[in-house]
């Protein structure tokens, strides 16, 4: 089953979650949950209402091919 996420305004500024559980797997959030401060993402829009977000390493933003290797 899909898991739907509200859009949320977070001081005029459109929010949408993501998954802890999932960032905890990906090794970006601690396994205490804890969410580093100087962790970037990247998010580009794809298509119509279709975004990409990854995570960013150091000034490196992974190539969409390396993602599913």
């Amino acid at each position: 089953m899909p898991m739907f996420r509200k859009l949320c305004d977070r001081d005029g500024t459109p929010v949408v979650s993501l998954d802890k559980d999932e960032l905890r797997l990906d090794g970006i959030v601690g396994d205490d949950g804890e969410i580093p401060e100087d962790q970037e993402m990247y998010i580009q829009r794809v298509d119509e209402g279709a975004y990409l977000v990854r995570a960013v390493d150091g000034d490196t933003v992974p190539e969409v091919e390396e993602l599913s290797a």
